[in-house]
């Protein structure tokens, strides 16, 4: 059983999730929408479905036509909970009278983003209602580090909720008023600091939760969509009562396929000459016994340089994915560091349930890989290889995979060496294609990377048209990117694997 959390205000009960029964009323969620900027109506749209597919819930979405006109408010009489998420929306009279008197009367609040500002003539409602203190946010771009305050991490809003990263600017919210418990706190790397993020308080007696965050981004993110559903359950008092899932649904059978790959590497032309000649080969392979490896295709680096070029590469690496996964190859997506986004989906799932098996040695870092054939990189990268001027700052900007490239559920989700081990052997795959970034760092060095495959003996391949490097030209060997690219490429053909392009691939899987 689940201990109780001792609040400044009071005890809130933890509910865990539970089944609910036949006989159990659905709980009534009214959500208010009215923030044209971060495109409430179409989150919530998609976000009333997920909660009604999901958990016991029956949804009354409120759509603003216009700013100063909210039709249905009498919903806010019969609900449970109210959801709300408006930007300086201009009702006044009666309607706004409606969500006052909702409001202040003791009822459950559930609020996000711009709900601090929310009533342009009500202003009042952030620091009066919410305990909030909004004034403003820091500049739009980087991104912003979620984290979980320690003495919240038992709390049941925060059940299945791990640290995560999000798109939305950081709001200026403290100080908070003295009644709040702090759930989450959020930084980014201009804001000298951390601002409160997620919290909760009662008003008037009755449960309230609001969370700045709340950008489209975030309605895609399964776990922020997961700790909004706990907090509209807590707010309301009543335990979490979420359906099962569904089993992960088998891949889809496909007749084998095999296909020719045209294939280049280099060879020394004798042993310790430093002579090394250009290979082309055909190799026919079975793409039921082979993967896809998509390494660390995130949807923004702290280097604008790499994420405008990998932005230039995902078409091309989708209709490559696409075709792979048509001709019966496994697809393994391994969007390092962003795995919260994905919780509870199939693909995630499909990692996670794959069957343990035990590797040769640790394959969870890449300690122990013998090195000592290859020579050092012919690119000075030690500047972290931006070739922005100035520099960007360093820090983890991606919250998840690129969205330019799509995700079925016959896929898997992994960013780990064990987990992506386990998929390697319930699917007898012999043969890794690898695309992604960067070619000098992640793509060689990851638990899943090609080096680590070399040692796995899973003959990876590297799509040398559908990688980067991070590498500045004005370190050595002082070539322009797209050379320094080339430059590692062909480390790699001569060390630890072959290469191919991502035509070729094509004609070959259509």
């Amino acid at each position: 059983m689940r201990k109780m959390i001792a609040l400044a205000l009071g005890s809130f009960l933890c509910f865990g999730p539970t089944a609910h029964t036949a006989e159990t009323e659905p709980l009534r969620v009214c959500m208010v929408s009215a923030s044209w900027e971060y495109e409430s109506h179409e989150s919530l749209t998609v976000y009333k479905k997920h909660l009604e597919d999901n958990y016991h819930i029956q949804v009354t979405l409120l759509k603003a036509p216009k700013r100063d006109e909210l039709p249905g408010l009498e919903a806010l009489e019969v609900c449970d909970v109210a959801l709300i998420f408006t930007r300086r929306l201009e009702i006044d009279g009666k309607q706004l009278e409606r969500v006052k008197k909702y409001c202040t009367s003791g009822k459950p609040i559930g609020a996000c983003r711009t709900a601090s500002h929310g009533f342009q003539k009500w202003l009042e409602f952030d620091q009066l209602v919410l305990g909030g203190n909004y004034d403003g946010h820091f500049g739009r771009g980087p991104t912003t580090q979620v984290r979980i305050k320690p003495r919240a991490k038992d709390h049941p809003i925060l059940d299945g909720v791990r640290p995560f990263r999000s798109r939305a600017s950081l709001y200026r919210t403290k100080p908070l008023a003295t009644d709040c418990q702090i759930l989450l706190t959020g930084s980014t790397p201009d804001s000298q600091g951390s601002q409160p993020l997620a919290w909760i308080r009662r008003y008037k007696g009755g449960r309230v939760f609001y969370t700045s965050l709340g950008a489209p981004t975030d309605f895609q993110n399964a776990t922020f969509r997961r700790m909004m559903a706990n907090a509209l359950f807590w707010a309301a008092e009543r335990k979490v009562e979420r359906n099962e899932l569904a089993p992960v649904p088998p891949r889809t059978a496909r007749p084998e396929h095999r296909a020719t790959l045209h294939l280049r590497g280099r060879e020394e032309t004798s042993k310790g000459s430093g002579v090394w000649k250009e290979t082309r080969f055909d190799k026919a392979i079975s793409l039921d016994k082979t993967a896809v490896i998509v390494c660390d295709v995130w949807d923004q680096h702290w280097c604008a340089s790499a994420t405008r070029r990998v932005g230039e590469m995902v078409q091309k690496m989708n209709e490559v994915i696409q075709a792979a996964r048509d001709s019966g190859a496994l697809i393994i997506h391994a969007p390092s560091g962003t795995l919260s986004a994905y919780a509870d989906t199939p693909a995630r799932r499909r990692a996670i349930e794959a069957p343990k098996t035990m590797p040769p040695f640790p394959v969870n870092s890449g300690q122990g890989l013998d090195r000592s054939k290859e020579a050092a990189l012919p690119i000075d990268d030690s500047d972290g290889g931006c070739d922005c001027q100035p520099q960007c700052h360093q820090y983890s900007a991606w919250t998840a995979q690129h969205a330019g490239i799509e995700i079925k559920d016959e896929d898997a989700i992994s960013d780990s060496g064990q987990e992506i081990y386990n998929l390697l052997q319930q699917h007898d795959v012999e043969n890794v294609i690898i695309m992604g970034v960067h070619t000098n760092m992640c793509v060689l060095g990851r638990p899943f990377g090609i080096r680590q495959m070399v040692r796995l003996k899973r003959n990876p391949i590297l799509v040398r048209d559908l990688t980067d490097t991070m590498y500045n030209p004005r370190k050595r060997p002082f070539v322009s990117h797209a050379e320094g690219t080339e430059l590692v490429v062909r480390h790699i053909e001569k060390y630890w694997c072959l290469t191919t392009l991502s035509d070729d691939l094509l004609n070959e899987l259509r």
